[in-house]
């Protein structure tokens, strides 16, 4: 009988994630982005946490747009399912969308070169 499949492996979709570019010009453009994550994404908690949805549209949208020009796909796509959910009005969706876009923030941070 084979061994069972330990519930504590990660999948490859927990992993770092890094952005796509590699030029010294693109890394300097880099460090402040993935700086101004966490404030980010507190900002567009606390729009929703306040009901100011469009708000927190808003901010996803720039935060979509940034990680699109930094090359970061998973960003990108999770910003912007947060945005579109929160202008259908769909509370529900939005939190979890936002606790997505939480755990794709938290992988970007950890495949940056200065993450430890």
């Amino acid at each position: 009988m084979g061994r069972p499949i330990s519930t504590e492996m990660k999948a490859p979709s927990d992993g770092p994630i890094h952005s796509l570019l590699g030029d010294d010009q693109s890394l300097e453009r880099l460090d402040p982005f993935i700086v101004s994550l966490g404030e980010r994404i507190d900002a567009i908690q606390d729009a929703e946490g306040r009901g100011h949805l469009e708000e927190a549209a808003k901010t996803a949208l720039e935060l979509a747009s940034e990680a699109v020009e930094l090359a970061i796909p998973p960003l990108a796509l999770a910003a912007e399912r947060v945005a579109v959910i929160c202008r259908l009005d769909d509370r529900p969706r939005v939190h979890e969308a936002i606790v997505a876009l939480t755990d794709v923030v938290r992988r970007v941070r950890l495949g940056h070169r200065g993450a430890a």
